[in-house]
């Protein structure tokens, strides 16, 4: 009798503890047994850290949690259990969070009334939220691991180019010449500006007065230059007024030399008609003749009148 009582004893801790371990557990990932729960999907390009139980914050409140992680061709789609008054549209955002110190991560969803509603997945039709990855401390870790690469890579390359510099005997000697020729061409300087102070005085002087009667100059003569530049105004009005007529009358005489290149016109029939050239080079020819005809014929007459004067 008493080994049975020990054993329900026993048997009852055991079921106790486990009824406790549940409920400590839905405790802590703050789930409700009687909530009713959707599935949702979303698709990432990377999800880190993320592990299936973790959290889903809608707008900073714990509504639900990772079911399950999945590849799809080049992306991550995480399947997430929500509540099922959560309504998503497709303007709402989901984001995988750093929530941690240690680089725990979560889903975060920020909701919106705007855009079409997403019903949730079923087994024949599943819709894809398009989801974001913000960098957490663990991507910052493994980012800090090449910039201190980049570090030591650039520490070495100055330690390289002191030891080839300042560290060199050369480089020190030559430094310590041209420091010392800076310091000489310095003094030379000094004693040069001492020795002709009053002369860029003067000079200085000279440009001052120079500037101060310039001024005037521009005061006295404003209204001449005022009036200069109205006449280059209207001087360039009528140079645009002439350089469109001088345009015109290019154009006016191109037309008449296609009309004469065409053949058109009195001009153009004139050059087109070969028998006119021909008339005209027959009668130059009877001119050349007759000139040369009367050419012989007063010569024969200036020949017959000096032989037919009788002599005093």
């Amino acid at each position: 009798m008493k080994k049975n009582n020990m054993d329900l004893i026993v048997g009852g801790s055991i079921l106790a503890s486990l009824v406790i371990l549940v409920a400590g557990v839905l405790w802590l990932k703050e789930t409700s047994v009687s909530q009713k729960q959707v599935t949702y999907a979303a698709l990432f390009s990377n999800v880190g850290t993320l592990q299936v139980g973790d959290p889903v914050m809608v707008n900073g409140v714990s509504k639900g949690s990772v079911a399950d992680i999945l590849l799809r061709d080049n992306k991550v789609a995480v399947i997430l259990k929500l509540d099922k008054k959560i309504t998503l549209t497709d303007s709402s955002s989901v984001t995988i969070q750093n929530i941690g110190l240690m680089g725990e991560r979560g889903v975060g969803i920020n909701l919106s009334a705007q855009g079409t509603k997403i019903t949730p997945t079923s087994n024949n039709d599943t819709t894809f939220l398009n989801g974001n990855f913000d960098t957490g401390i663990a991507e910052a870790m493994g980012m800090l691991g090449i910039v201190l690469g980049e570090v030591q890579t650039l520490v070495s390359n100055v330690s390289s180019i002191l030891e080839n510099t300042v560290g060199d005997s050369a480089f020190h000697s030559v430094f310590v010449s041209l420091v010392g020729r800076l310091d000489t061409i310095t003094d030379n300087v000094q004693v040069l500006l001492k020795k002709n102070e009053p002369v860029l005085n003067k000079s200085f002087k000279n440009i001052n007065e120079i500037t101060e009667d310039l001024k005037k100059l521009l005061d006295k003569n404003s209204d001449n230059l005022s009036s200069i530049v109205q006449n280059g105004d209207s001087l360039s009005s009528y140079a645009l007024v002439l350089a469109s007529r001088v345009e015109s009358l290019a154009a006016s005489v191109q037309n008449i030399v296609d009309d004469i290149g065409n053949g058109e016109g009195t001009v153009g029939l004139l050059l087109k008609d070969d028998q006119f050239f021909y008339d005209i080079k027959k009668t130059v020819n009877n001119l050349d003749t007759l000139v040369n005809q009367v050419q012989d014929d007063a010569l024969k007459l200036r020949i017959k009148l000096g032989f037919g004067r009788k002599r005093k």
